[in-house]
Formats: C-alpha cells, structure tokens, sequence
C-alpha cells in the first residue's frame, strides 16, 4: 500500500512540474517537501562489487539519496559513499586493492618486522598450543587487510558523532551472537560497523563489539529495506545481488552451501518481504560469480555497470521528476593528518606496552597521517605474534584524537608444519616450535627442524633490549646434514657428505621492515671427507674444518613475497673477520699411519707428518667479504626485469695453498643465508674462496600464480691470491669463468611453489634439470 501511494506521489508531483506555475514547482520540489529516496544495498560477498555501477549510474541521472542502508559487502559500500566517496573513488579503491590478502590470514611481506621475515608465510599449518596440548586451528580469516583497509578509507569519518552527520545518513546491519537479534548501527566507530557487517560466517571471525561478539548482518537480515523506510525513506531503490529466496536442496552444492542456507533462513524470508516494498528493485545478472570471486572485479564492476545503465532511464525520470540534479563530487582520496592527545594499549599480554608503542614509532603529541598511523600498525602487526592489529580514534578535541591500539595475541606456543620434495636433496617433514617468553621477557624462541635424507636443525632466540626495544640480542644454532656431489665438467663424481654447525650471538637492529644491522661473534665447524677422500686411503673418518670470528651484517629487503617477489630489492653486505682458523682430521681408532695413493702407489704417511701438513694448509686471521645486489624493474604489468650482482673475496696475505673458507656457487636453492644461485650449475657445483657472479632475469607472470623466468649469467671465480701481491688484481676470479643460462616455471600453489627448471652453461653445455614442490628449510625456494 505504501509503495502505490509513494507512486502517486511522484505522478502528481510529475503532473504538477509540467502544468503548474514555474515558482510553484521549484516549491514542490525544495528538499523539505519532496518524497525522501532510501539506497538499499545487500550484501553479497565480492558480488557487492557491482553496487559501484548502479551509484554511477544514480550520479549520472543527478540522484543522491536521502539515505543509504547496507548489509554485508553493501555496508562497505554503502558506507564509503554515505560518507562522501563518489562512484570513481570507489571504482579506484576496489581496483587498488590486494584481494588475495583481503580474503587471507596473510599481510604483505613487506610488512612483516625484519627479524620475523625468514620464518613467515612458509608453513602449510599453524596448530595454537594451549595448556601443553596442540588445538586445531580455526581455518577462520581473521582479517587484517581488511582491516587495515577499512581503517584508511573511513579515516574523514573521524569527525562524526554519528551517522546522520554523514553527507547521507547511514545505516548498517551486524548480527548478536549472543541473541541472534540484528544490530543497527547508526552512530560509534564507522570502522567497527563496516567489520561488523562483513564478519561473514564460516569465513572470517566474529567481530568483538564491546560486550559482545558480532557477525555479518546478512544472517538476520541481507536486504534491509525496512530499514530505511523507518528512517523515512519514501521510495526505495534497492540493489540485491544474493539469492532472493531459498535454494532448493538439489541445487544446494556442498555441506558448507547447506550450513549457509540454514543459517541464512531467516534473512531470506525477510528478503522476500522487503523486496515487495522496494519501488525499483534491481538484481544483476551476475552469472558464475559467487561471493568469493574477489579476483574477478573487472568483470563484476562491468556487469554493474552495464545493470546501471539498464535502470539510468528510470533513474532519469525519477530525478526529473523531483527536479533533482545532483552531481557527486568525492571527498578524494587524500586525507588530512589528526593530532593524538593520547596513546594506549589493549588486549595485550605477551608483549609488553613498551615494546608495542616502539614498534608503533608514535607518541603522543604527534600530527600524524593515515599514511604514517598504518605504517606504524604494519610494524606492530609485523612482529608476528599477533592475529590482528587494528586501532579506535576518539575524538578528544579540535583535531585531537585519542588513539587506542587494539591488538589480538596469538599463544604463547605455536607448532608450524610444511612438507617438500625436490630432485637434489629429497624430501622431507619441516617443523617449527615457536614460543614466546619462553626465556625471559620480549623474547622470542624458534626451534625448526627437517626432517629428511638431509636433516636440518635451528635454534633461533631473540631478545628484544634496550629501553626504546630498537635492538635485540640473537643466538642462533644451526645445523645442516647434507650429501653435496662433486662434479667434474658437469657429471656427478663422489658424493661427500657435509656436516655443518654454526653458533651466533649477534645485536641486531629491529626498527625497521626493511633493513638491519647485526654484529657480534661466530663460530663455526664443518665436517667432511671431501677434501682429503681422493688422495688418502681408509683410516680417516672425516676432516674438519673450524673458525672463530666477528661478524658484520647489513642486510635490505624490499621485496614484496619471499618467493615470489615481482618489485622491491634485496642488497646484503656481510663481513667475517676470522680470529682463528682450526683444520684437521678425525682418524679411525688406533691408526697411526696413512696412505697417499699416487698413480697407483701407496705412500705411507706417518700421523706426525700429517699433522705438520694440516699446520701449513691453516690460514692465519684473516678476513672474507661477500655481497649481492637484485632489483626489480616492472616493464608492464606482467613482465618484471631483474639484474643482479654478487661476489665473494678472501682478503689475506697468504697464498692459496692455505684451505679458507668457501663459498657456494649454483643451483636454484638458497639453503645456505649466503649462498649464490646461478643458472646452469647445480647447487654448490663451485666451491670457490673467490668469486664474482653478474647477471639479469625476465619474470613474466600471465596470469595470477604463475611464473615463467628465463636468465642468464656471467660467474668468474679462483683460488686464493695474496692480497698484498702485485698481479693480485689481473688474478682473482679469473682461473675459471662461466656463461649459464636457463629457464623455469613456477605455480604459487597452497603447498608452496611447484617450480621446474633447466639450465647449462657454456662450459660442458650440459643440461642440467630441477624440480621442488613444497616450502623448506631453505632461506628461498624458488
């Protein structure tokens, strides 16, 4: 009944525009006196994308609505326009935004604090460990992105005291948990009702609203049209792009699709009411796309728009009608910087206030942008400990907020697992034990092993010190059990089996995301049989090969993904100062002679003897330098160029007779923190002192997750020169040199890169072929 008389309503305002005296229309037609129009938009997931065309298409027609109400994804939108965002603006949010990471429990890598980057984003499950048992995990998103996105774009909504001070009054719908009641938000923290209308069931977690626990508004009510009819809307535009009425069973796919549709019973009836007193009711055609096609924007936004311009001659009347011709103007998408009064903490308790405000790089007093604010919640969030991060500002002034940083702990005690395979190394069961506290206050604890054919081991403690916690004392023990082939002009000879441990006590700085400095002490021991196999005969168990030293570390990472990365760079500078150089050989119980096989012959060689020829191949203290250089160049949008450099130089006086470290060249795989890959050599094919590596990569990625690389690169490297001899320069790096080249593919699949390659070099032109699946021990890889 209501909607009849709202139509003739419009007619007699029609009729008396056209027939009636010019003053007295624009009477007619003053704001106070002409019917009011309520936007309705439903939620939908991703579908709600194609809210932006239909608002575009009321712009172009001059309408602006007296109110808007949305649910969901139509909250969202709703929302953002509510509050002075235009279609354009919010076309160019939509397409600037990371969907992955949206609909993920992942941030972006470039986010994540400088210390934690080696450990995250490289697990397949994360099992919270509560009073000593290992729970399941959730599997719901706890949202962060979305967070953090719905915190920058409602930033001008700062100002309000409630939604009706919007430019357009404002609605949105959540649901009480406890009750299963509806929650209409009509004034508070804009940020807070979006999250809480979007918390969709089965996908992301409730929302924490005060006292109680929230949910999306689609449950109890998607299409909220009586809703805006009591704020006193007259006519009804309302945009549905959910299912209008039950499904049937037969057509229900999934036990999930069934758990949605009951717990959806109640909306659905409700919308079928509402959609009766809507006075343009509009469904979009939106064919395959369902609520978790958030990848598929470009398409959902065309059909939006193409449903607009289906309704713009309606809308034209309308506005007409009314005499209305309204044009949106935006509000931007810059944003004006906000002083805080105050900053506190809440829902801490693994991690100290201090810590949290250092991490936050804000202080009280500050004038700060929504740039600057998100940064510093990127660096807190950053320390993964943390399910989410996110932030209130309560007005405290002109221009003065109070902000409060709201963060939400993960256990003390995680247990992480992945699984890998590759064509070298075999495969193999990672796991990682991370506890926090473990050992004192903001500390953090890491034991990982591999478990394999090559097993590996790491400690891993850091300490947060010093009163502004912008430094951390490290320990790190690792261990490395590897069968590393000797080649000879690319074919396999022996295989040596290496066993490497590695102590580090280290000060690192941790105020940045992209960068530290670390310095401190190393030591380091390696046994193998590789070096003295070929020319000895049985009675050697292995040979050692030890190292004490100090140790310089400035490392940069920009890359957006450790794996994956398509922009950013990576530069490191790593200095090792060797105090003392220990070398010698484990022998077989009782033997007190060896024998040197020469063409044939057996020549004995007594211990005593032995012993004065690992004296002289030790070096005295000296030092070694190794670097690399790699940016990434964006060509277009699906090409990437990416240069690099690297090198490795002992810097001593003695002669290269002396047995110093070594560093490894090859392969596809970065096990080592310093090691070299280079196309056309398998892992650790070069074990040189001396090194220099130049080279370039095309990265072309056609569509999302795959990854086609091809490269090539220059590898020059020698035995060791003194430093202080004149021909030192026209020497190092030039005994051998290599030219390698090769391609690969990858796919970002959930188990961690699938990647095979091939590759030679100019030298023995053999082919040489990799597979791995999975995500590893490794520092990378891919």
């Amino acid at each position: 009944m209501k909607r009849k008389c709202t139509l003739i309503c419009l007619f007699l305002v029609l009729l008396t525009g056209i027939c009636g005296e010019s003053n007295a229309f624009q009477q007619v037609q003053s704001a106070d006196d002409r019917p009011k129009i309520g936007l309705v938009l439903s939620g939908g997931g991703a579908k709600g994308m194609a809210h932006v065309g239909v608002i575009r298409a009321m712009e172009k027609a001059g309408i602006r609505p007296d109110y808007v109400v949305g649910t969901s994804m139509g909250s969202v939108v709703g929302g953002l326009y509510a509050m002075g965002y235009n279609a354009d603006e919010l076309e160019k949010i939509i397409r600037g935004i990371d969907w992955d990471l949206i609909i993920s429990n992942r941030v972006s890598f470039e986010n994540i604090a400088f210390e934690e980057k080696e450990y995250y984003n490289r697990y397949l499950l994360e099992f919270p460990i509560r009073n000593g048992k290992i729970s399941l995990p959730s599997g719901l998103i706890e949202g962060q992105m979305l967070s953090e996105v719905l915190h920058y774009y409602t930033w001008p909504a700062r100002k309000y005291q409630n939604f009706d001070e919007f430019p357009i009054p404002f609605r949105c719908i959540a649901t009480d948990i406890s009750t299963g009641k509806p929650v209409i938000f009509k004034d508070g923290y804009l940020h807070d009702a979006l999250r809480s209308s979007i918390a969709i069931p089965t996908a992301f977690t409730a929302f924490q609203l005060d006292s109680t626990m929230v949910v999306d508004g689609g449950v109890v009510n998607n299409f909220p049209v009586d809703v805006v009819r009591e704020m006193g809307a007259d006519f009804v535009i309302g945009v549905n792009v959910s299912d209008e009425d039950f499904i049937k069973a037969e057509k229900l796919e999934g036990f999930g699709a069934i758990l949605m549709q009951i717990a959806m019973a109640e909306s659905l009836g409700k919308t079928a009411e509402n959609i009766k007193i809507t006075d343009i009711y509009i469904k979009p055609e939106l064919g395959p796309y369902g609520t978790a096609s958030f990848g598929d924007y470009d398409a959902i936004l065309k059909i939006g728009d193409e449903t607009g311009e289906k309704f713009y001659p309606e809308f034209k009347r309308v506005a007409d009608s009314l005499g209305l011709s309204d044009h949106a103007q935006g509000i931007g998408l810059e944003a004006r910087a906000i002083r805080f009064k105050d900053i506190s903490v809440i829902g801490n308790s693994l991690f100290p206030t201090p810590l949290i405000l250092s991490k936050l790089g804000l202080q009280a007093g500050d004038e700060v942008t929504r740039d600057e604010l998100q940064e510093g919640i990127n660096r807190v969030f950053g320390m993964n400990g943390f399910y989410k991060v996110d932030y209130s500002l309560v007005p405290s002034g002109a221009n003065d907020y109070a902000l409060q940083i709201r963060v939400k702990e993960k256990p003390s005690k995680l247990l992480n697992t992945s699984i890998h395979y590759d064509n070298q190394f075999s495969a193999g069961i990672l796991l990682n034990y991370t506890a926090r506290d473990l050992i004192g206050k903001s500390s953090r604890t890491v034991v990982i092993a591999d478990i394999s054919e090559n097993p590996k081991f790491r400690i891993d403690h850091y300490k947060y010190v010093g009163p502004s916690k912008k430094f951390a004392f490290n320990l790190r023990l690792n261990y490395l059990n590897q069968e590393l082939p000797t080649y000879e002009n690319g074919e396999e000879q022996n295989l040596t089996v290496v066993k490497n441990s590695r102590a580090e006590a280290l000060l690192i700085s941790t105020s940045s995301l992209q960068q530290a400095f670390s310095f401190g002490m190393i030591f380091e021991n390696s046994n193998s049989k590789f070096r003295f196999n070929s020319i000895f005969s049985e009675g050697i168990k292995s040979a050692y090969q030890r190292y004490m030293g100090i140790k310089f570390r400035y490392y940069r990472n920009s890359q957006n993904d450790r794996n994956f990365p398509t922009k950013g760079a990576e530069g490191l500078i790593e200095s090792v100062f060797n105090i003392q150089d220990w070398i010698g050989l484990n022998l077989e119980s009782g033997v007190d002679t060896l024998f040197l096989d020469s063409d044939g012959e057996l020549i004995p060689v007594p211990v005593t003897t032995l012993d004065k020829l690992v004296e002289t191949l030790t070096p005295k203290p000296h030092a070694t330098l190794y670097g690399r250089y790699s940016k990434f160049l964006r060509l277009s949008p699906k090409f990437q160029f990416r240069p690099e450099v690297a090198g490795g130089l002992v810097l001593s006086t003695e002669e290269g007779s002396k047995i110093f470290q070594d560093f490894y060249v090859g392969g596809y795989q970065n096990i080592r923190f310093g090691d070299t890959r280079f196309w056309g050599l398998n892992y650790a094919e070069v074990s040189t002192p001396n090194f220099i590596k130049a080279g370039a990569e095309l990265q072309f990625v056609p569509v999302k997750k795959i990854f086609l690389r091809g490269g090539l690169n220059f590898l020059g490297f020698s035995k060791q020169y003194p430093l202080d001899e004149t021909e030192f320069p026209d020497k190092v790096f030039r005994d051998e040199t290599y030219f390698g080249y090769g391609a690969d593919i990858s796919y970002n699949s959930i188990m961690g890169p699938i990647s095979f390659g091939v590759s030679s070099n100019s030298a023995d032109k053999k082919l040489r072929t990799y597979f791995s699946i999975g995500l590893s021990f490794n520092y990378s890889d891919r």
